[in-house]
């Protein structure tokens, strides 16, 4: 694997490939020399050879072939006077023989009866052939292989500058200053390429959700231990006041006080940890009847929040069953009959169940248009902040909903109370009366 920035990379590429495409070049004219020589050579002469004998045959007197680059002899038995010294001892046969220092002509020697040819063909010419024909194009289509790869580069390197340049600006970006600036598409943009301008907005939309991911970390982090520093309060005042009381009674009302708060805390951090956990996929689901649940949850938090003026009551016409985690469904529950309890003075807490979900109604002090806008969101309290609490428990719920693909809606009106439904797209009912298969 080669190891380096992108545009060395590159280079290694465009030499390794004019190195292989020269090395291919260099064998391509070796082959065609010996294609020249030992093939198109070998079968002219050869053909001369055979045109020979067959007029031969019939004309002794035939002549030799005698040309500017091509010369016969002809030894008749055992008469080889006619015949070159460096010539008379090769046997039949193709190949080269040193005629003079510096020349090595290409022979062909052939036989018929006791007659012998020796044909020679000139070296010098053979040479020439092997060049114009061989050598001189394939050196002229190496040339021009050398200019289009040198092109290739130089355009290669022109579409990889603009991600060769956003490279150093990722490694160069300095995530940890806080400052997240975004990279300017239009200085990226000279060569127009779409792959790399969607490179740059991805880049930009990360920057953007880090950002944003931080800031929301930041104010988490921030309210939470603001909200926390409540509870401690109360329970270091309650500890003195433990210390100065004598009275059983109330020292006592003192430790319920401290009970309520520490269980206050309990729930808070629960809410705390479980919004900030990655994935609630992990909790093993069951099939739960939400009426029994409901009903449960209902009674529990009347008697915990000592609501006796209001009036609270389960109207269905089935039962309902939902697959998922109890605990889940719980805080989702407990968080909106709290809430709706919790904002309702005297008047009724109502939970609906049909066929498609439950609704809890209330008939509290309602909300704006503004505070129905934000009432989801962490550590929001509305305008109503005269009630203990926090501002997590809608933001868990819609947390949870969303994690589990269960619809949250809001209906809400100042002065008349307000209304939330949960839909389980999931969800089984069954009609009071009708029998479970």
């Amino acid at each position: 694997m080669l190891k380096g920035n992108l545009d060395t990379k590159l280079v290694r590429v465009f030499i390794l490939q004019i190195l292989a495409i020269s090395v291919a070049t260099v064998a391509g004219v070796y082959a065609a020399a010996l294609v020249v020589e030992n093939v198109l050579v070998r079968e002219a002469l050869i053909g001369e050879a055979e045109h020979f004998w067959v007029h031969h045959a019939e004309d002794p007197d035939f002549p030799l072939p005698n040309t500017n680059n091509l010369r016969g002899y002809l030894a008749r038995g055992s008469d080889d006077s006619a015949v070159p010294a460096w010539l008379r001892d090769r046997e039949p046969g193709f190949g080269r023989i040193e005629e003079a220092p510096g020349s090595e002509p290409v022979i062909h020697v052939s036989q018929r009866g006791e007659d012998r040819l020796f044909l020679v063909f000139d070296e010098v010419q053979v040479s020439a052939l092997a060049f114009y024909f061989g050598i001189a194009p394939l050196t002229g289509v190496l040339l021009l292989i050398y200019i289009l790869t040198w092109v290739g580069y130089i355009m290669s390197r022109r579409a990889v500058s603009t991600v060769v340049k956003l490279s150093d600006a990722v490694r160069n970006y300095d995530f940890r200053a806080g400052h997240f600036q975004k990279f300017d598409v239009e200085e990226f943009a000279e060569t127009g390429d779409t792959e790399t301008l969607a490179l740059v907005n991805a880049i930009n939309q990360f920057i953007s959700r880090l950002e944003l991911f931080i800031q929301r970390e930041r104010n988490f982090t921030r309210n939470a231990s603001h909200e926390l520093r409540t509870p401690l309060a109360v329970i270091k005042a309650n500890i003195n006041l433990l210390a100065r009381f004598d009275d059983p009674d109330r020292r006592q009302a003192v430790i319920e006080r401290m009970s309520r708060t520490v269980a206050d805390m309990e729930s808070l951090v629960e809410t705390l940890l479980l919004l900030a956990r990655e994935s609630e996929s992990k909790l093993s689901s069951s099939s739960l009847v939400l009426n029994d649940m409901l009903s449960e949850l209902l009674d529990q938090l009347s008697t915990a929040l000592g609501k006796d003026d209001i009036e609270t009551g389960i109207q269905a016409r089935g039962l309902l069953e939902v697959d998922a985690p109890e605990r889940v469904l719980a805080i989702v529950f407990t968080n909106l009959l709290r809430n709706a309890m919790t904002y309702t003075e005297q008047g009724r807490v109502d939970v609906l169940i049909d066929r498609r979900g439950v609704v809890v109604r209330d008939t509290g002090c309602g909300m704006c248009e503004a505070d129905l806008e934000h009432m989801f969101e962490p550590f929001y309290r509305g305008h109503d902040r005269s009630n203990e609490g926090y501002g997590l428990g809608l933001a868990i719920v819609r947390r949870l909903c969303k994690r589990f693909g269960w619809d949250l809606s809001a209906e809400s009106e100042m002065g008349v109370g307000t209304e939330i439904r949960i839909d389980f797209p999931r969800a089984r009912f069954r009609p009071f009366g009708e029998r479970k298969d």
